[in-house]
């Protein structure tokens, strides 16, 4: 018999707490857009068999499977319900192997096909396995590697921008870290390095079972240096224009999308210097929590004025991030020293100043994917800690 985790018993309130905590929403089993219930030991598509959870987003959970065809593990990303026959993740991934020759830093799907249920179809997008996002693991990484996933994460940006493509929902959450292959190992050994699965049995009022499970931790040790650029489902086409310009959440948002104005390279490179900075400092600039603008205009400064009006939450906005005699309340060269004052006064120079070239306010001028990667100040940052 599978080994398929363990059920976690409605009695034990700290349990269950922690498992609804750290899963997806359980409301959305039962209300649009429905996430499609799983348990663990499934076999999907008559091929790949469910072994743990890795996650979820707003529009998908994504499972950790096995491939019995091929005998690798697979990572499943099992989205809500499908609103049309077209598939844009897919179609964009194609998109991406058929104008990027160097796909090794991006993580795209190999397979995709449907899963039916009484209110449509879910699509499933088939993918090698990785590990959990930079978001959950940047912490307990070294300098080192933390720098090594800058310049990787800055290579496979340059990659899609070259190729004419935006990727325009750039966090920490959308760069996925290495993992040692596991596949030569059966399912006890897999738990004893992953952990057993916690779960909890549900129903849906279709009489589809499935199981609310608390995702896995992936211990340090068996993470590689490796990180990978993935979830494309907003990519698109530089030039594009787009009924809904701002960026959630808007820690990572460029400035410009929150006042009318179309994602774009430069919008990712605003994006990237957030993940840049977030793995340098070890946090961002401004608050990840609410609205970040305000947090932008206090270490910043003013916003242009020719901004003024255009801001998207017009009931929210503030004249006096428009008024050119404000100034910083703590910029980034004091951010800069009190989060790093074991470097050397010539590594916050440098530091600085690319900085300060991603977090342009103006698009136009702000640096590009190439024109950082061959800045002699990243290089030079780049040199301490990979060498």
């Amino acid at each position: 018999m599978t080994d398929c985790g363990d059920r976690v018993n409605s009695d034990d309130e700290e349990e269950v707490e922690d498992l609804e905590e750290n899963a997806e929403p359980l409301l959305l089993y039962f209300q649009q857009p429905f996430y499609y219930p799983i348990c663990i030991g499934n076999v999907l598509a008559q091929r790949y068999r469910i072994e743990h959870k890795l996650g979820h987003g707003g529009f998908s959970t994504v499972w950790m499977a096995h491939d019995i065809v091929t005998k690798k593990d697979v990572a499943l990303k099992v989205t809500t319900l499908a609103r049309d026959a077209a598939d844009p993740e897919s179609t964009m991934h194609n998109e991406i192997r058929r104008r990027i020759r160097d796909t090794s830093k991006l993580l795209l799907s190999h397979e995709t096909f449907s899963l039916p249920s009484p209110n449509g179809h879910h699509r499933v997008l088939v993918f090698p396995l990785r590990g959990p996002s930079l978001h959950s693991c940047f912490a307990s990484m070294s300098m080192a590697n933390r720098m090594s996933a800058a310049k990787q994460v800055l290579q496979a940006l340059k990659c899609l921008h070259d190729a004419n493509i935006v990727h325009r929902d750039l966090n920490d959450k959308n760069i996925m870290c290495g993992i040692v292959p596991l596949d030569a190992y059966d399912i006890k050994m897999k738990y004893q390095y992953l952990g057993r699965p916690k779960k909890i049995l549900l129903q849906t009022p279709a009489g589809m079972q499935g199981e609310l499970v608390r995702p896995v931790v992936v211990p340090p040790s068996l993470l590689t240096q490796s990180v990978y650029l993935g979830d494309f489902g907003l990519a698109m086409n530089a030039g594009t224009s787009v009924n809904y310009k701002p960026q959630s959440p808007s820690a990572w948002c460029a400035p410009e999308r929150l006042h009318n104005t179309d994602p774009s390279a430069a919008s990712d490179m605003w994006s990237y210097m957030c993940v840049f900075t977030e793995l340098y400092l070890r946090t961002l600039p401004w608050s990840i929590y609410g609205d970040a603008l305000p947090g932008m205009v206090k270490v910043l400064g003013p916003l242009p004025q020719t901004w003024s009006g255009y801001y998207h939450q017009p009931t929210r906005t503030d004249a006096s991030w428009y008024d050119p005699r404000k100034q910083p309340e703590f910029t980034l060269e004091a951010m800069i020293a009190h989060a790093r004052p074991d470097v050397s006064s010539t590594e916050r120079t440098h530091v600085l100043s690319f900085m300060l070239k991603g977090f342009s306010y103006n698009p136009q001028h702000r640096i590009t994917a190439a024109q950082l990667l061959y800045n002699a100040s990243f290089q030079a940052v780049m040199r301490v800690y990979c060498a």
